[in-house]
Parts: C-alpha cells; structure tokens; sequence
C-alpha cells in the first residue's frame, strides 16, 4: 500500500496538487496547504508538529491534509515538497512571486511577475494531466458527429477558440456563450457528440445543466476547470484541471486563461496527431481558402 501510494505522490506533483485542492478543503487544512505553498523547502524540513505550529493547526489537521491528497504519510508530504522546491529552484524560478498587484507595484516587475506565474501555471497544468484522460478525450473528439463548447464570462473566450481550431481541422464544432444557449444548442446533439465546458470553479447553475443534457443524450462531456471538486466535476465524464495562482486581484474577468487556452491547444493539436492526413488536408483547405482573398 505504501508503494502505491508513494508512486501516486510521484506521478502527480505535490504544488499542483495542493494548489487545485485548496479551495475545497476545510479551513484548517487550507491553511497547511498555503503554508506549503508559500514555502515548500521549509516545510519539507519541518516535523509534523513544526509543520502543524506555523499554520497554527494540529497535527492530527496535518494527517488529514494528507489523506485528503492520498498521501499515506507524513514523511512522503515532506519528501515531496523537498524535491518540488528543489525542482522549482533549478529550474531559476526559486524568486517567491505572488501575482499580488498594489498600487506600489512598479510595472516592470508587474510584466516579470506575470510572466512567471503565467509559465508555471501552464507547467503544472501540463505536468498534473492525465495521459490516459487526455487520450480518451482526443479519441472521443476525434470520432465525434460535432463537438460543442461553452463557456460563460470570460471562460466563453477559451471556448470560441477552441471552436475556430476544430473548425479550422475539418471538426464540425459549435459554441455557446450561456447555459440555456447551450441547453437549447444540444437538443440538436446526437450520441457520441462531445460536449466540453470551460469553467473556473463548476459550480451547478453554470455548468451542470448543459453537462446533464449532453449526459442524457449520450454525449461524452468534457470538463476544464480549476477546481478537481465540484458539482460540475462530478456530473461531467472527463476533468482537464487548469492549475492557475489565485490573489486577490487575479479574480473574475481578471483571471488567466492561460492555462484554460493551453488545454484547448493540446485537444487541437491532439486531433492533428490522431488524425494527422484529414488535418493536414483541412488545413490546406483552409489556407487556399484565406489566400484568394487576403
């Protein structure tokens, strides 16, 4: 069992991880995974009751962030955290960057702080995907009659782009702003369509209905969110998570899409490898078709 264990912490990095978690976990242990967070080398040296003292919890809130992770033991945490901060520092991103704007903040390090935050956020989304789900949604896009997209708010932007890519290899693709356009959109859907949603936290008046529908008519629904718990988590047959840096000020509209954006390319450029000659043909259409008039 240990094993196991231990060979789950290793496939799915531990910053990640914690960091989709946070927001559905119980207070004390969101403020064991911030302390984490903030400082994973520290921690990764620290005894359970050290560990415990600088979030001001209990142990026994340590041992239970642990099993809320799937991680059997305390020691496999800090081990993990350990060769996290080790990777992170080799990596020349050992700086400690918030994302936080004030009113202080100099525009030049705003630019830098972004950029890293915006780079690491589309690394541990990369590095927390799961090969075998990403296949099983490639394959399902691929084969699909149409594929529909919707997103609401600023989401919407992820999911219109992630039309014009499909369009653009030949997949016929469709996408709605709203839930009720969307509703309404896939009463034209058939079995084996794809259904995909954008949303940050999936909660059920923005996601479940159309994911319900899609469900109900035999479509394979998609999932891209940030949180890995959720109404919509639950109802949808496939979970992308896009790991993203949470503040204060990166909120709402201002929230990144960048890693949102990076999934939709990899379902796209999926469709390329599995269907390599059909999107080669289609793009070439494509451009032939731009060029005779641009």
């Amino acid at each position: 069992m240990t094993s196991e264990v231990h060979e789950q912490t290793e496939r799915l990095p531990i910053l990640p991880m914690l960091r989709t978690a946070l927001p559905a976990l119980p207070p004390q242990q969101q403020l064991l995974a911030r302390a984490a967070l903030e400082a994973p080398a520290e921690v990764g040296r620290m005894t359970i009751t050290e560990y415990a003292a600088l979030a001001g919890t209990s142990a026994a809130s340590v041992t239970r962030l642990c099993r809320s992770l799937g991680i059997e033991k305390f020691s496999l945490l800090r081990t993990e955290l350990v060769l996290a901060a080790e990777q992170r520092s080799g990596a020349g991103s050992a700086l400690r960057v918030t994302g936080d704007i004030t009113a202080q903040t100099p525009l030049p390090d705003l630019v830098g702080s972004l950029a890293v935050l915006g780079a690491r956020s589309i690394e541990e989304t990369a590095r927390l995907l799961d090969p075998e789900t990403f296949s099983r949604v490639v394959q399902a896009m691929g084969e699909a009659g149409h594929v529909y997209t919707t997103g609401a708010g600023s989401a919407h932007a992820v999911a219109i782009s992630l039309e014009h890519k499909l369009r653009s290899l030949s997949v016929p693709s469709t996408s709605f702003h709203d839930p009720p356009s969307a509703v309404i959109g896939l009463a034209a859907s058939r079995p084996g369509d794809v259904l995909i949603v954008v949303s940050e936290t999936g909660t059920e008046s923005e996601s479940v209905p159309q994911l319900a529908e899609a469900s109900r008519r035999g479509c394979t629904t998609v999932l891209i969110t940030r949180l890995p718990r959720s109404p919509a988590a639950d109802a949808a047959d496939h979970v992308l998570l896009a790991v993203q840096d949470r503040t204060p000020m990166r909120t709402g509209t201002l929230t990144s899409r960048l890693p949102e954006m990076y999934l939709a390319d990899c379902l796209a450029s999926g469709i390329v490898v599995r269907h390599h000659d059909r999107s080669l043909a289609a793009l070439t259409s494509v451009e032939e078709a731009l060029e005779r008039y641009w």
